[in-house]
C-alpha cells in the first residue's frame, strides 16, 4: 500500500477529512505535494482527536469534525490491526509496510492515547493496536 492508497481509506472512512487534509492548515505535505504515511496518520489523529463526539471544554474556538460513525470506526482499526507489524526492525522500517506500521502506532495510537476520542476507541482496537495504545494511555477525561 503506498501513502496515496492509504490517504484514499482514510477520506472513505471519513470523507470530511479530505476538507482537513487540503485545507492551508495542514503543514504535512510538502510543498512539491508529497507525504508520507506519517503524515497522514499525524492529520487524521487531529481530526479523529477533534470529532463532536468527542467534545471537551476548550479555551479557544474549536471547530468540531463530523462523527465517524461506529461501523467505519470497525473498518479503521480492523485496518490498522492488519497493518500492524508485530516487531519492528531497523530492516522494517525499510519496507513500506514497516512505514507504514511505524506510523499508525507512533503518529497515531500514541497521538490518542490520551484523549476522550482515544479511550472510545479502545473497544475498536485489536489485540496489536491496544498492546501499544496501552503502552501510551494515561487517561483523564476532558470535560
Amino acid at each position: 500500500m503506498s501513502p496515496t492508497d492509504f490517504l484514499g481509506l482514510m477520506f472513505e472512512i471519513a470523507p470530511a477529512f479530505r476538507a482537513e487534509w487540503e485545507s492551508d492548515n495542514n503543514l504535512f505535505v510538502q510543498e512539491d505535494g508529497s507525504y508520507n504515511f506519517q503524515s497522514v496518520c499525524c492529520v487524521f489523529s487531529h481530526y479523529f482527536i477533534d470529532q463532536e463526539k468527542h467534545k471537551y471544554v476548550s479555551r479557544n474556538e474549536k471547530k468540531w469534525n463530523p462523527t465517524i460513525a461506529d461501523s467505519e470506526l470497525v473498518f479503521l482499526f480492523d485496518l490498522f490491526e492488519s497493518n500492524i507489524d508485530d516487531i519492528e526492525t531497523t530492516d522494517s522500517l525499510k519496507t513500506p509496510e514497516g512505514l507504514l506500521s511505524n506510523a499508525i502506532c507512533t503518529c497515531f495510537l500514541e497521538n490518542i492515547s490520551q484523549t476522550n476520542a482515544g479511550e472510545y476507541a479502545k473497544d475498536f482496537m485489536g489485540n496489536k493496536s491496544r498492546t501499544y495504545f496501552d503502552h501510551w494511555h494515561i487517561y483523564s477525561k476532558r470535560l
